[in-house]
């Protein structure tokens, strides 16, 4: 697809576990991409930017995302919306059809299923196919809904990852990520490669990495923008890096990509 015809698509990643980003990078080959991670401002968030759609992340949908989703069909009925969700139950799927998604799809998920649904969307959306507005339901989802208790770990070093998902382009130290957790360097370091299965550093670059990706498939920026856009301020190490998570320097990346 020709990189003039694709459009925005609104990320609200309202996730607690580490992303798969995998599927932000399968994104981009149909669209640019905007990320937020606050649901009480996704409306101002759509009409500043204007998505053609969006595409709402959850691990356990709660509360306020839930509502965040049904305020933006209430405003925008015609806008089509993904839901990704770890927690699924027939009642939470029934839910948000009758809200009004376009798609509803359960993590994991494969990149091929996710990009087939991508294709599908972009195409709609770039052509101006009406997506026909749907029944809205009562303000507040229903009580069997409300999202289970999230794991006292990851709850716990959550400050952390969000501070990684707003700040990546920036320095990102570890001593600030534990400050926000509450914790020493030390403490904060073990339960997060406990927790993860990484270590913090490990987290960092590889959400640099996969953002590099993403950026470079959409095909719009230059190598050296997409090392200063993902938090490298040194050209030769962003490639050394690039190379040694994808086996290719970043400008065969954006050939390769280029021949998809």
């Amino acid at each position: 697809m020709p990189r003039q015809s694709k459009p925005l698509m609104l990320w609200l990643d309202l996730a607690f576990t580490p992303q798969d980003r995998e599927l932000r990078v399968a994104s981009a080959r149909y669209f640019r991409l905007a990320t937020t991670t606050l649901a009480k401002w996704v409306l101002q968030d759509v009409a500043d930017l204007k998505p053609g759609a969006l595409c709402f992340e959850f691990d356990q949908p709660d509360q306020q995302g839930l509502e965040a989703l049904q305020d933006v069909q209430r405003a925008y009925p015609r806008l089509p919306v993904l839901m990704l969700t770890v927690q699924h139950s027939e009642a939470l799927a029934v839910w948000a059809f009758r809200a009004g998604v376009w798609n509803y799809l359960v993590k994991p998920l494969t990149v091929a299923e996710f990009s087939e649904n991508l294709k599908a969307l972009a195409e709609i959306v770039r052509c101006g196919a009406p997506v026909s507005p749907r029944h809205v339901l009562a303000p507040s989802p229903p009580p069997e809904l409300t999202a289970a208790p999230v794991d006292e770990h990851i709850a716990h070093l959550q400050p952390a990852l969000h501070y990684v998902r707003r700040h990546f382009t920036e320095k990102i130290t570890e001593s600030e990520a534990a400050r926000r957790c509450g914790m020493s360097r030390f403490a904060f370091s073990r339960s997060f490669h406990a927790t993860f299965g990484m270590t913090f550093r490990d987290y960092v670059m590889r959400a640099r990495i996969s953002e590099a990706r993403r950026l470079l498939t959409e095909g719009d920026r230059p190598v050296t923008d997409v090392a200063l856009a993902t938090g490298f301020t040194d050209g030769s190490y962003f490639a050394r890096m690039f190379k040694r998570h994808t086996g290719v320097l970043p400008s065969q990346y954006t050939a390769g990509m280029a021949k998809k």
